[in-house]
């Protein structure tokens, strides 16, 4: 297949979507079939990586004004690009990750080509009231649920991580026969329990040598809930630390928070790539995440197939993750009951070795070849 994969977001972001997007170009170039990637170019100077079969081609980049870090190509300055590759080319099968700006492009011009598309959905209609400007939450909701009809329904096939995902768009758009839950999957060959010396990476990361590492990675807006974390932690009567690896528009109101609560048992670690990535899951002994949005959530995938005990918000996709052996699921804004069970872990090792290693159960499902794979049939069946 000539597959043309378009993306609104793509490396060096850190993000679910970019960390998905570069997981498929891979896959499908490693089966044997040519890849096209187009996607904003990026802020910051950024070695694209060389993997033969893949093609990277960049759009007009500039800074998106709801995240940090995250280039974007405004409407329609993506259209002279995918113009010419589709012209220039026989494109198979079209994939589309996000309805963003450069995703519409593409969709609009599929139509004027005639080739089928698979579109993805990664987001959530409260993800988007939480991170728009106060003053247009109140229209939000309801625009990005008509603009979603409108999109969605361009699309051959849509791609959701998850049967949750899988329910929410279906409540919208119908359609459950075009609706394909396919996990984001991980690498379970490389995220895997923890295999290095614990004292090493403590010295390295400056963390205490003492108490559990309890771990958050991911952006830091308002969407993710970190709130909740920080005002569990004063009322958690065990020894621990808490690390919190990432960047956002929320982080100076997080660490003025912090702050104010007194909190001493934390560390924060800034922007990290993947190799910094592994280290912190290699040296947590427990992953948090009360993000009541996530249609599947990457970093959560990733921790429970290095064995990490899983605390998450019973919100989302996440109760999907943790099936009452290998976790707990808390209320999103109930930090009196997320230090409950962060004291429970932190004083049984037992209990946290019990549920990490159903943790990595429930991860080793979700390994990145055997679930792209039922994407790879999916874009044969489109194209047929």
């Amino acid at each position: 297949m000539n597959i043309l994969l378009v993306s609104d977001v793509y490396l060096p972001t850190v993000s679910g979507v970019a960390t998905s997007t570069d997981s498929i170009v891979r896959f499908m170039v490693s089966q044997g079939h040519q890849v096209t990637l187009v996607c904003p170019r990026p802020l910051v100077s950024f070695v694209a990586p060389r993997v033969s079969g893949l093609t990277i081609v960049y759009t007009p980049g500039m800074g998106d004004a709801l995240f940090v870090n995250k280039s974007m190509t405004p409407f329609p300055l993506g259209f002279p690009t995918l113009w010419r590759i589709l012209r220039m080319q026989k494109i198979d099968v079209m994939h589309i990750q996000e309805p963003g700006s450069l995703g519409v492009t593409a969709l609009l011009l599929s139509k004027f080509f005639r080739v089928p598309v698979v579109g993805a959905q990664h987001f959530s209609w409260i993800q988007i009231e939480k991170v728009a400007p106060p003053l247009l939450r109140w229209i939000s909701v309801p625009f990005m649920k008509w603009y979603v009809r409108i999109i969605y329904g361009g699309f051959a096939a849509i791609m959701v991580p998850t049967k949750t995902a899988s329910r929410d768009l279906s409540a919208i758009i119908g359609r459950e026969n075009q609706i394909y839950p396919i996990s984001n999957g991980v690498d379970t060959d490389i995220y895997v329990p923890r295999k290095v010396s614990l004292s090493r990476l403590r010295i390295k990361y400056k963390l205490p040598v003492d108490g559990s590492v309890f771990l958050y990675i991911g952006r830091l807006d308002a969407d993710k809930n970190i709130e909740t974390i920080l005002r569990s932690l004063p009322q958690v009567k065990q020894k621990i630390h808490m690390v919190i690896a990432g960047v956002g528009k929320q982080k100076e109101r997080l660490l003025n928070l912090s702050r104010e609560l007194g909190i001493t048992n934390i560390t924060w670690i800034g922007e990290v790539q993947k190799q910094a990535i592994i280290d912190l899951y290699q040296l947590a002994d427990v992953f948090v995440i009360m993000s009541p949005v996530e249609t599947q959530s990457i970093v959560a995938l990733q921790a429970i197939s290095c064995g990490l005990p899983l605390v998450a918000a019973n919100a989302g996709a996440l109760p999907e993750l943790v099936d009452g052996t290998n976790g707990f699921l808390v209320d999103a804004n109930d930090d009196k009951t997320l230090a409950t069970y962060l004291d429970r872990l932190a004083a049984s090792p037992a209990l946290r070795k019990r549920m990490g290693q159903r943790s990595r159960v429930i991860g080793l499902t979700h390994h990145k070849p055997r679930v792209l794979a039922k994407l790879e049939a999916l874009y044969q069946q489109v194209i047929a």
